[in-house]
């Protein structure tokens, strides 16, 4: 990715404290450079594309405008996908501009990663969103570039793709054989809806099987007790 080429811009500054604005503008301008590149733009990318858009609209054609909107709708998707991507390598470089500190090499590895949390959190401030929103444009990325999911099991939206990656493997599996659950026409409420349904029947058959464990461990002790009586009752007839 295009951010691997600013690691070495971007040290940390004597006091120990990594310049955040200096991180970002690094990020912003790596992904400025990459403009030719096949790989998703962060949200940055150039305003004349929105003019370009715009323009597009003046037409008498329908077919014209379909095919606008849906171009639109799927950059949409690598919009917030190259975001994503974005987020995880500005993360991953935080952590390694730290493990090159003096300062922080020698600071236990819990204080370490509280940090690096905080220089993290200053890098997130001046985005235009929220840290629970940087969160979940990870997860969605990490789960496209882990294989979890698909490009074409995504819809188009970030936080419905979000509530994707909290289902858990068996969940998903279930899931794939439902459309409307996973794909582009998926909705945050029937994915939560869906999730729902399936943990509460998990959650329903966790409570029979325990029910059933009580069952066969009373039986095992009125076994036992029976073969008791019935020995006592044999010595007796003896």
């Amino acid at each position: 990715m295009a951010v691997e080429r600013i690691t070495q811009r971007a040290p940390i500054a004597r006091s120990g404290r990594t310049d955040a604005k200096r991180l970002r503008d690094n990020i912003y301008s790596s992904a400025d450079d990459a403009g030719s590149s096949d790989e998703p733009m962060p949200a940055n990318s150039d305003r004349r594309a929105d003019v370009v858009a715009a323009a597009s609209f003046v037409t008498d054609d329908p077919a014209k405008l379909t095919a606008d909107i849906i171009s639109m709708w799927t950059r949409a998707q690598e919009q917030f996908l190259g975001i994503g991507r974005t987020l995880i390598a500005a993360r991953k470089m935080i952590e390694r501009l730290m493990m090159q500190d003096t300062a922080a090499q020698a600071m236990r590895p819990a204080d370490r990663r509280a940090r690096a949390e905080t220089e993290w959190k200053k890098f997130l401030e001046g985005l235009p969103f929220t840290q629970g929103i940087a969160s979940q444009l990870e997860q969605v990325a990490g789960a496209v570039d882990g294989g979890r999911l698909a490009r074409d099991e995504l819809p188009h939206n970030y936080s419905v793709a979000y509530q994707l990656t909290t289902l858990n493997d068996a969940e998903l599996e279930a899931a794939r054989r439902h459309p409307d659950i996973v794909g582009p026409s998926a909705t945050r409420a029937k994915i939560i809806a869906f999730k729902q349904r399936m943990r509460e029947g998990n959650e329903h058959v966790v409570i029979l099987s325990r029910r059933r464990t009580r069952i066969q461990e009373a039986i095992a002790r009125l076994q036992q007790e029976l073969a008791e009586v019935e020995r006592q009752i044999a010595d007796t007839e003896a």
